[in-house]
Order: C-alpha cells, then structure tokens, then sequence
C-alpha cells in the first residue's frame, strides 16, 4: 500500500493537474447545453419568421389582385386577344 501512495503522491510534471476536471467537465456540459438551447431556438425563429413570410405573401397576393376596371374597354389593351382569356 505504501507503494501505491507514493505514486499517487509524486507531483508529475507534464501531466495536467487534475484538481478542476469535474468543475471543467461540468463547465463543458454547461456550454453544450447553452449551445443546444441557442440552435434550437434559432430554428424555431426561421420557421416563424418562413410561416409569417408564406402567410402573408399569400394573403398579399390574394389581396393585391385588382379589378378590371369598366374603362378598360377603350384603352389598346382590350384589342388584345388574351383579354378573352382572363377570368375574373
């Protein structure tokens, strides 16, 4: 047993100290977690902000169609044959 405790006891030189591994371990498993809850959080905002941008491009463009209007009779365009082709 005596032999054991001097090993354990000589300070080696070029190994690390390991007085601070678990605070280390437990500080490295910290910012793991931060990193995690960041990503995530990150991809919930894209897919907020890709749901708003599809909704209201949608609803934008829904609203953005303009009627014909009733002078459209009298401009160049009405000579046009594809007028015949718009549904309204």
């Amino acid at each position: 047993m005596d032999d054991l405790d001097q090993w354990l006891a000589r300070e080696r030189l070029d190994e690390p100290s390991l007085d601070r591994l678990e605070h280390d371990v437990w500080g490295r498993v910290r910012d793991l977690r931060t990193a995690q809850a960041q990503s995530r959080l990150r991809v919930v905002a894209v897919v907020v902000a890709l749901s708003v941008g599809v909704a209201n491009g949608g609803l934008g463009a829904s609203l953005a169609h303009t009627s014909a209007s009733e002078m459209s009779v009298f401009g160049v365009s009405s000579l046009s044959p594809l007028v015949r082709l718009e549904v309204d």
